[in-house]
C-alpha cells in the first residue's frame, strides 16, 4: 500500500464519520417527531434516512474494498497491525478515526433501538385503540333485569350513539 491510498482510505474514513454524525443528528430528530402528530415531517425524515444509509453503505464499500486488497480482516485490530508493519506515518490518525467511526456508529445503533422501541410502542397503542373501536361496534351480549336482550343492546355502541 503506497501513501496515497493510505490518504485515501482516510479521507474516506472522515467521510464516514461526516455522514455518520449527520445521521446521529437524524435520529435525534426523528425521536421528537415520533412523539409529535405531524405524520409528514417523519416521513421527510425517512426520506433523509434513506439517503444517509445509502452514502454510509457506499463508504463502507471502499472500506471493505480497501481491507481486501490490504489482505485484512475489517477489525481495529487488522488495521492497528498492518498499518503498523507498513511503518505509514498515518497509522495514529487513521486508527483514530476508525474509532471515532466506531463508536459514531455504535451510537447510533443505540438511536436507532430507541426509536424502533417508541415506534414499536406506538403501534401496540394504536392496535390497543383500533380495538377498543372495533369492539364498540359490535352488538352486544348485554341482558336487561328480565333477563331478555334490550332493544338498545341489539345495535352495537357505535349505533347506539
Amino acid at each position: 500500500m503506497d501513501t496515497q491510498q493510505l490518504v485515501q482510505f482516510q479521507e474516506t474514513l472522515r467521510a464516514s464519520i461526516h455522514v455518520a454524525n449527520a445521521f446521529s443528528e437524524l435520529l435525534i430528530k426523528e425521536k421528537k417527531q415520533l412523539t409529535s402528530t405531524s405524520r409528514e415531517e417523519v416521513t421527510a425524515l425517512l426520506e433523509q434516512k434513506n439517503l444517509l444509509i445509502e452514502k454510509l453503505s457506499s463508504y463502507q464499500t471502499i472500506i471493505m474494498n480497501f481491507c481486501s486488497d490490504a489482505n485484512i480482516e475489517p477489525s481495529y485490530a487488522a488495521m492497528r497491525s498492518f498499518l503498523y508493519r507498513t511503518a505509514a506515518k498515518e497509522t495514529e490518525s487513521i486508527l483514530a478515526d476508525w474509532t471515532l467511526l466506531k463508536n459514531c456508529l455504535i451510537k447510533n445503533q443505540a438511536l436507532n433501538k430507541t426509536n424502533e422501541a417508541i415506534l414499536n410502542e406506538l403501534i401496540r397503542r394504536n392496535q390497543i385503540k383500533q380495538s377498543i373501536v372495533h369492539s364498540l361496534g359490535r352488538k352486544s351480549d348485554t341482558y336487561g333485569p328480565a333477563g331478555q336482550q334490550s332493544k338498545h343492546s341489539e345495535l352495537g355502541w357505535v349505533e347506539q350513539v
